[in-house]
């Protein structure tokens, strides 16, 4: 999906400097986040009337290429995918030679199976380190338990013969405290991205359901 012209948020119909400042703090700051929103959700991040937010988003679908693509198109799309490995030539074979980019990966298991384990030699792996042991992307880690530990990587490191130091610095750590700061922390990535001029490999977020789990209480007792 791509940009038909350089149309900006501001451009849009009916936003000014003032709602489009809300809409870029409520996390809609290109075009393809507001030709995806419902009305409601603008609405609700920007005060604007319904029928303003329906214009939006027709605008802003209407000034993108959102269309089909050719089997080619996805072939080479394809193309681009990356590996991310476990370090475990078995593990990697089972997963079909390592973690792909692009896309959701969960991992589940019982208490103390090791999944924390396991994210931090991938967000390792993830940093594409050089010849000379310098990481050349970065990893981003939402811990929701507590469960990253600097001294784990570093352990991993100095038994890789890498600097524990250099890994660390491209390593970027939030802890999220319940399941709407948790949303907030996956929706601030693409901020800390365009902000920081990172390249970012990959995201954690260990774990996934723990928040969920707790504020969200009652489902197994609904009748069906």
């Amino acid at each position: 999906m791509s940009k038909k012209g350089e149309m900006q948020i501001e451009d849009l119909p009916g936003v000014g400097a003032a709602t489009a400042e809300k809409l870029k703090d409520a996390g809609y700051n290109n075009l393809m986040a507001i030709a995806v929103a419902t009305p409601g959700e603008l609405v609700e991040a920007s005060g604007v009337g319904e029928s303003v937010a329906r214009k939006l988003i027709n605008t802003a679908r209407n000034n993108m290429d959102m269309g089909f693509s050719s089997g080619i198109e996805l072939l080479e799309k394809r193309g681009k995918v990356r590996r991310i490995l476990t370090g475990s030539n078995a593990f990697d074979e089972l997963v079909g030679g390592g973690f792909e980019s692009g896309s959701i990966t969960e991992c589940f298991g019982a208490f103390g199976s090791g999944k924390t384990a396991l994210a931090h030699q991938l967000i390792i792996n993830a940093l594409s380190i050089d010849e000379n042991g310098d990481p050349q992307t970065y990893g981003v880690w939402i811990d929701t338990e507590n469960t990253f530990r600097p001294e784990r990587i570093q352990q991993i490191c100095e038994n890789n013969g890498l600097d524990p130091m250099k890994v660390l610095k491209n390593i970027k750590v939030v802890r999220a405290f319940n399941s709407d700061h948790q949303m907030m922390c996956a929706e601030k990535v693409a901020d800390l991205i365009e902000e920081e001029k990172i390249d970012v490999k990959l995201v954690i977020v260990d774990s996934l359901m723990a928040h969920f789990r707790s504020e969200f209480v009652g489902r197994g007792t609904l009748a069906t």
